[in-house]
């Protein structure tokens, strides 16, 4: 889902980029980024206990803040799912700029965006939900070759009988957390 994202965004080298979110998808994100050669690669994320994870997949900043973060950025990608994420993200695309929304918000949720704003802009707002044969073949052939290393992402493995601890994990909020994996 991510890399077809990004490939259809086309990122350029030395692009700046934004990630709104800090789950695995958006850390995933970031991490396959790293292809296209970006300058600069700001992680948005409400959970301050992410910010090494995020920058393991390649983030150069982390923050908590929207101000903080600031705008003007090349490519933004909405990871977080969320009606705001969406407002943010959009918000932080400079004039020419794309916007990626990945994150599902829900059904039927609705993000106020601006209208005025798309088009004064110049902006490009892709959506991207699953994978193509043509992806999987491209992101198989990346593993294969070595050229991304998603290990990063595992944080937490539990025995196959200890499946209650992994479920607690994946429910708790303390802590860095990308993949709870339980090992048979």
């Amino acid at each position: 889902m991510a890399y077809r994202a990004l490939r259809r965004a086309a990122p350029r080298p030395g692009c700046r980029a934004l990630f709104v979110g800090d789950g695995t998808v958006a850390m995933l994100a970031v991490h396959l980024l790293g292809l296209w050669s970006p300058s600069e690669v700001v992680v948005l994320g409400l959970r301050p206990e992410q910010s090494d994870l995020a920058k393991a997949a390649g983030a150069t900043r982390w923050e908590t803040d929207p101000s903080v973060a600031g705008g003007g950025y090349d490519l933004v990608v909405e990871a977080a799912g969320s009606a705001d994420a969406v407002v943010t993200a959009v918000a932080a695309a400079r004039r020419g700029g794309t916007v990626v929304q990945l994150g599902l918000a829900g059904h039927g949720v609705t993000a106020p965006i601006p209208v005025d704003d798309v088009v004064d802009h110049d902006l490009t707002i892709l959506g991207s939900f699953g994978y193509t044969s043509s992806a999987w073949g491209d992101v198989v052939g990346l593993l294969n070759a070595g050229t991304l290393h998603p290990g990063f992402l595992v944080t937490h493995r539990f025995a196959l009988d200890a499946w209650s601890s992994a479920i607690e994990t994946l429910r708790g909020t303390g802590g860095a957390r990308g993949k709870v994996l339980l090992t048979v």
